[in-house]
């Protein structure tokens, strides 16, 4: 009996997990507004609001897992680095970089 209830919540969770894994049109949303909380100067702001989507769509990839996504944008050519994240439960979190 505890190994069925075991099986089912398993499966509750992955259906939970499958069903908040956030897609790329929210990590692109969610990618710009950091941008430009970390953006110091309007010009930077006004640019972000008009072309940054694209901007962050073109440098990032991604990596589904069913129950999670690893997005990474790499936007080292326009001096902002490279940020890897891992969407799970509709949220971002942010893995940290190493800088070599």
């Amino acid at each position: 009996m505890k190994r069925l209830v075991s099986i089912i919540l398993l499966i509750v969770v992955i259906f939970v997990l499958s069903v908040t894994n956030p897609g790329r049109p929210k990590y692109i949303d969610w990618i710009n507004q950091q941008a430009m909380d970390k953006s110091s100067n309007l010009f930077e702001k006004g640019i972000l609001s008009l072309a940054g989507e694209s901007i962050f769509d073109m440098g990032t990839t991604q990596s589904d897992y069913l129950i999670f996504t690893v997005y990474s944008t790499d936007l080292s050519e326009v001096g902002m680095g490279k940020v890897t994240s891992i969407g799970v439960f509709n949220k971002f979190i942010p893995l940290p970089t190493s800088k070599k």
